[in-house]
C-alpha cells in the first residue's frame, strides 16, 4: 500500500506520500528500493516486522505517469496470513501557478488471497510544501463497503539535507470500519486518525535515511517507531 510508503499512504504518504511523480520538463523513468523495521499503512501494521520495498515510476512531459510497487506483507486476511502486495497505478498531474492538481487511480493486489484486491481513485492538490489527497473507493479491501481517506503534510526543511514532514490522516466509511477499526475495538466507530511524524536525511547517491513516530487513535494501539534507508536511482 505503497500511498503510505512504509509509514503513505505512503507516508517518506509520508508522503504517502502525498505526490505521485510530479509534472516533469522532460520524461523521466526512475527506480527505488528501501529497507524498512515495520511497513505501515495509514498508522497501521502490515508486515508484522521489517519490510523490503521497490517500485519503479515513469512520468511523461505531458503530465502522464504510471508505476508499480511492491512489498512483503504478514497480517491476517480473508483466507489467512496474507504476504506479497503488488500495487500499480497511474494518473494526471498538471500545475496552475504554484498549485499542482494530481488525480488517479491505485491498485492493490494481494497475491495469498486476491479476494483483498482493491481500486481506489485520488485527487490531490499541493503548493510548495504543503500537500493534501482524497481517496475513494466503493469495495475497501474485499468488504464490499467504500471507504474514503483523506490526509494532508507540511515538509518543513531544517537545512539543506535535513527534513521533518507532520502528516495527518482521517479513514471513514463501512469498509475502514469492517476491515481495520473493528480488529482494534469491539464496538468500532467508522472513523479513525492516522498521524506521523518523519525526519528524512538525505545522503550521498540518491540514499535517505528516515525516522518517523506513527500513531492511531485506535483503541489499544500504541504509538510506533520505523527507521528506514531507501534508495532511488534513475533508469
Amino acid at each position: 500500500m505503497h500511498l503510505l510508503t512504509s509509514f503513505p499512504a505512503a507516508a517518506f504518504i509520508a508522503a504517502a506520500s502525498l505526490a505521485a511523480p510530479a509534472a516533469a520538463t522532460a520524461s523521466t523513468a526512475t527506480g527505488n528500493v528501501g529497507a524498512f523495521s515495520e511497513y505501515l499503512y495509514r498508522g497501521v501494521e502490515q508486515s508484522n516486522g521489517a519490510a523490503i520495498q521497490g517500485g519503479i515510476d515513469y512520468a511523461h512531459d505531458s503530465g502522464l505517469y504510471i508505476g508499480t510497487w511492491a512489498s512483503n506483507t504478514d497480517f491476517a486476511g480473508s483466507q489467512g496470513t496474507v504476504s506479497d502486495e503488488i500495487d500499480v497505478y497511474g494518473g494526471y498531474t498538471h500545475s496552475f501557478g504554484a498549485v499542482t492538481i494530481d488525480v488517479g487511480a491505485y491498485f492493490y493486489y494481494y497475491r495469498d488471497d486476491t479476494s483483498l484486491d482493491t481500486i481506489e481513485y485520488y485527487l490531490g492538490l499541493s503548493a510548495g510544501r504543503f500537500g493534501a489527497k482524497a481517496y475513494y473507493t466503493g469495495d475497501y479491501f474485499g468488504t464490499d463497503e467504500d471507504g474514503f481517506y483523506v490526509t494532508a503534510s507540511y515538509a518543513l526543511p531544517l537545512g539543506d539535507t535535513l527534513a521533518l514532514t507532520p502528516q495527518v490522516g482521517y479513514s471513514v466509511g463501512d469498509g475502514p470500519r469492517a476491515f481495520v477499526i473493528a480488529a482494534f475495538d469491539p464496538e468500532p466507530s467508522d472513523h479513525y486518525l492516522d498521524y506521523s511524524l518523519t525526519l528524512t536525511k538525505t545522503l550521498d547517491d540518491g540514499l535517505s535515511f528516515s525516522l518517523a513516530l506513527i500513531g492511531t487513535d485506535l483503541h489499544d494501539d500504541d504509538e510506533k517507531v520505523v527507521v528506514g534507508l531507501k534508495k532511488t536511482f534513475e533508469l
